[in-house]
């Protein structure tokens, strides 16, 4: 690697301030560059650890019929715990990740960044950190699907993409589906119900219209109703 392409790294990871000149020119570290919509397919066995410089990576689920589940999302100054799976145990890649912008990634070899673990406490701290966040991550989505209803969570993610200066969303039910974990008649049905009730406006590929006070207050009945049920 380049003197410019090492201070580029450090100043996305600064913890990695630490490694030495040596170390940076270890065989099979540098940085890659990859397009929209590159694969990592599930089953892979993963030869290196990525930290995203630059871009957006959509990790997900795909079962035996097609349907997906998007897991989370990881993006500049970040490294999905999957990827990093490969420092702790060499495991194979335990989903599918789709670069969803233009990434750009620094690729460490799973043996160099074994050594990292050992040897530099910031990139030890950096890796566990990632592992515990999205941890809780995925403990929050395995408790909204089984817990939430399909209005609760369309509702939540409407408040979450868009804002009361900016009341629409270019989606497709279909993408909408894959985001919640749930089918397309579900999403269709639960827009229109919703739309009816003036929560909400449908047109071609965009929801218009969204009453966030609405929902807001549709997710704190949502809440309340939970907790007195627990």
């Amino acid at each position: 690697m380049q003197k410019h392409q090492i201070e580029d790294v450090i100043t996305r990871f600064p913890f990695l301030a630490d490694i030495s000149p040596e170390e940076w020119k270890e065989e099979g570290i540098s940085i890659v560059s990859l397009p929209v919509n590159s694969v990592v397919y599930e089953g892979e066995f993963l030869k290196s650890t990525a930290l995203i410089l630059e871009g957006s990576i959509r990790i997900y689920k795909l079962s035996d019929s097609g349907r997906e589940v998007t897991l989370f999302r990881i993006s500049n100054g970040e490294c999905s715990p999957l990827m990093a799976a490969g420092i702790l145990g060499r495991s194979e890649f335990e989903a599918w990740a789709c670069f969803e912008k233009p990434t750009t990634i620094l690729i460490v070899p799973i043996q160099i960044s074994q050594e990292w673990m050992d040897k530099y406490k910031g990139f030890r701290q950096f890796i566990l950190r990632s592992f515990a966040f999205h941890l809780n991550n995925l403990s929050n989505l395995i408790e909204t699907m089984n817990f939430k209803s399909i209005r609760t969570r369309i509702s939540k993610y409407l408040i979450e993409k868009t804002s009361n200066d900016n009341d629409s969303l270019a989606i497709t039910h279909d993408i909408l589906a894959i985001e919640l974990g749930t089918v397309r008649e579900v999403i269709s049905r639960t827009l229109k119900s919703m739309e009816k009730e003036g929560l909400l406006r449908l047109e071609r590929g965009q929801i218009t219209h969204i009453q966030h006070r609405k929902l807001l207050v549709l997710l704190n009945k949502d809440c309340r109703e939970h907790t007195v049920t627990d």
